[in-house]
């Protein structure tokens, strides 16, 4: 099983230049049931968070914007296992002494604490981590 980071999310639905094809191919991947995921219900928080800012630009340029609650429906469709954030993922990733980000120490340990050393993410930064090997989408096969 490998851990979907936000990131293939969002190129898939923002169809990014250089990760969008990729990212929509693991997405329907995982609809058809070709690869098997699991991610953090911080992934959807940070999902809303994204696409909130790309509406915001979005109004601004004069552009319809995106409808979150369908984006939103359409990833709880995929057949993802989603892991809760509790009291024991955060202390685990107050442990951390990486150098990555904070919420990244979340995802790592809801990880960690889940069996899981996969990844698949566009963040090179992930790679400062030994303990998780990274999938880039435009190497996933």
């Amino acid at each position: 099983m490998i851990y979907v980071d936000t990131n293939v999310i969002i190129y898939a639905v923002a169809n990014d230049a250089k990760y969008g094809a990729a990212c929509k191919r693991i997405l329907l991947d995982l609809e058809t049931d070709k690869l098997k995921a699991c991610a953090s219900v911080l992934v959807l928080v940070e999902t809303i968070n994204v696409l909130t800012k790309i509406n915001k630009l979005l109004n601004v340029a004069g552009k319809a914007e995106l409808d979150i609650r369908k984006n939103i429906d359409a990833i709880l469709s995929l057949p993802i296992v989603w892991f809760d954030l509790n009291f024991l993922v955060i202390k685990r990733a107050a442990e951390y002494k990486y150098k990555v980000s904070g919420v990244d120490y979340v995802h790592i340990a809801s990880m960690e604490l889940n069996s899981v050393s996969e990844l698949i993410s566009a963040d090179k930064e992930i790679d400062k981590v030994g303990a998780i090997k990274r999938v880039d989408p435009l190497k996933y096969a």
